[in-house]
């Protein structure tokens, strides 16, 4: 069985996590522990068309990932509005 990824913020993704309510930041954790213990899975993150980006939804939320073996880099975290219009 393979080790989970070891999971990075960049420093806006962090202070994005920290700016939303408690069970918002929590559910939005609870995902990004899913994708570091297995990072391919469809039912966890899908891969953005035209870039080495992924994505994951977390209701209103796209939390945009990269996967640098062995390590999981949370780029952004933001509204799903707000999110791909910066990539």
């Amino acid at each position: 069985m393979k080790l989970p990824l070891v999971v990075v913020f960049t420093k806006g993704a962090a202070k994005s996590l920290d700016s939303l309510d408690a069970p918002t930041r929590k559910r939005i954790m609870k995902k990004i522990d899913a994708v570091a213990a297995d990072p391919l899975n469809p039912r966890h993150s899908y891969p953005l068309i035209g870039s080495s980006k992924r994505a994951a939804r977390v209701g209103g939320f796209r939390i945009l990932l990269v996967i640098l073996d062995p390590n999981l880099l949370v780029v952004e975290i933001e509204t799903r509005g707000q999110v791909y219009r910066r990539i």
